[in-house]
Formats: structure tokens, sequence, C-alpha cells
């Protein structure tokens, strides 16, 4: 018997029909949109057209009867991305009104009404902080505060990728030559460094991390999203015009 997860994608494979003869999202490619997203259960629409959206809101609660599935209306959420602040159009699913945010969690990463991925980036420090917090209490639980070495093993094996999670997307603003120390996790890294050195904060973070044998952050973002695109690259057409598009909105900027 398949996997739980594996049969649902089967039973759901068609919900693509929702956007059938539907726009969809601009992009920054001629003539491709994209409609929505998904991922298991998870079901995100894109449109610029209010009226497309609330199309295919309708179609999903009619796909759902029928599929004897159940929009959860409470944690369906409306976010008018690049807004100023003008009226949003009033959506429902089934009759009941969606409640509009300014941000909204997609696959454990937040997007911003307003694109910001600095905000999406500050978010990612949660779970940053907990797993540095966590080897804090290990080293002092088990009297290692004397093997500095023993925390920035630990660093580099938990604390790391707790911090890389959706970088592939919100990372790459810090990628550039010259913004290795500008985003707020590679603040927290270099104090967390500091610390465990027992340095005074004002000293070089250069040296800091060579002490360490520790890299910027930013290097294991760059590898990151260099696996993601060039996987992207090479096994899809639509994903190839997907990077070409977010490069072209990137330079527009």
């Amino acid at each position: 018997m398949p996997p739980v997860s594996s049969a649902f994608s089967l039973y759901i494979n068609d919900i693509d029909d929702i956007a059938e003869g539907l726009s969809g999202a601009n992009t920054g490619t001629a003539g491709v949109h994209v409609s929505h997203t998904l991922y298991a259960d998870d079901l995100t629409l894109l449109t610029n057209e209010p009226r497309d959206m609330q199309i295919m809101l309708s179609r999903s609660a009619v796909y759902a009867r029928n599929k004897h599935l159940f929009v959860n209306t409470s944690k369906s959420e409306v976010v008018h991305l690049n807004s100023a602040g003008e009226t949003v159009p009033v959506f429902d699913v089934g009759g009941a009104t969606l409640h509009h945010k300014d941000s909204f969690r997609y696959l454990g990463m937040v997007f911003y009404r307003t694109l910001n991925m600095a905000k999406s980036a500050e978010h990612a420090a949660r779970p940053f902080l907990a797993s540095a917090y966590r080897i804090r209490r290990f080293v002092c639980e088990h009297a290692l505060a004397d093997r500095p070495h023993t925390s920035l093993w630990l660093a580099k094996t938990y604390v790391i990728p707790a911090g890389m999670y959706g970088s592939q997307v919100w990372g790459t603003g810090f990628l550039q030559a010259g913004r290795e120390f500008s985003s707020p996790l590679s603040t927290l890294h270099l104090h967390f460094l500091k610390g465990t050195l027992g340095v005074k904060r004002s000293t070089t973070n250069w040296a800091v991390l060579r002490e360490c044998g520790h890299e910027p952050l930013q290097f294991y973002w760059f590898r990151s999203a260099v696996k993601l695109f060039n996987s992207m690259l090479t096994n899809s057409d639509t994903l190839r015009r997907a990077v070409q598009a977010t490069a072209y909105l990137h330079t527009s900027v």
C-alpha cells in the first residue's frame, strides 16, 4: 500500500481543474502565469484578477465537496501582495468570508504583503536561536564550558542548518559581495561564536570565523541556492522559465 501522502496526491491530482481557463498571476516572463501552488493539502491560489480569484475559490469549494474533503476557512487567508493600502475585494469559500492578512506562511516560510525578504529572514532567526539555546544548555548541563570546540562542532551540526530553511528564497538578497554580515542571522551567528570564544563583540568578524573554523552563513546560503537552481534548470522547462522570470524581476527592481 502506498504512503498516505502519495495516495492523497493521487486523489487530488485533478485539482488543477479549478484554474482551468483563468489567467493566474503574472511573472517576469511574457505569457507565463502561475495560478496555484500545491504541496500535499497546502494550496495557495495566485492571480492578478479579483474575479479569477473568486472563481477559483468557488471551484475549490465545489471540488472539496465532491471529493468529500473539508476546506478549513479558519486557516485560509487572503494576502494582497504589493498593495499600498487600497481597498481589497472581499472573497469567500462556500459562503465563509476569508480574512485579509499582511503575511502568510507557506511550507514553513513567511511571505509578507510587501514581499520584504529581509523580514522573512528575521522569521528564520527563531529556529536558529532555539538551536543555539539548546546547545548552550547542553554544554552547561554536561560541564563542557571549557571545551569550546564542542559548542562549535554542535553549532555546525544543528544551529547552521536551522538557519538555512527557505534560504534559497529569502537569502538571495544577502548573497552579494560585501553583504556577508548584513543579515540578522549572520549577526546572531557571530554573537554565538564570540560568546563561545569569550571575546568582545567588537572583535573582527573574519578573525572570529577563522578561529572557530566556521564560514559566513552567506556561503551556506549561496551553495544551497546554486544547488536548487541548478536542479530546477536541469529537470523542468517550466521551472527554467520561472528562474528566468525571477532573475528578470530582480534586475528590474
